[in-house]
């Protein structure tokens, strides 16, 4: 996976789908998230940008952009 697909995972990805009262958007938002986690562990840069991202969703850090990662 490219650093530019991976990042249109982070940015597609649902970040809330724990919180939804609908098994199968929290099995496809577990899926999802299992996905992009596994690709993180393979790759330092990935982990990062996954950490990243989840810092903007949960933490109100800026938004990061892909051209930050290239």
């Amino acid at each position: 996976m490219s650093l530019t697909e991976y990042f249109k995972e982070l940015q597609s990805h649902d970040w809330y789908y724990e919180y939804s009262d609908d098994h199968s958007v929290w099995t496809k938002g577990r899926n999802a998230r299992q996905k992009i986690q596994a690709a993180a562990q393979e790759n330092d840069l990935l982990m990062k940008m996954y950490n990243d991202y989840a810092d903007y969703v949960f933490n109100k850090m800026p938004k990061p952009v892909i051209e930050n990662y290239l």
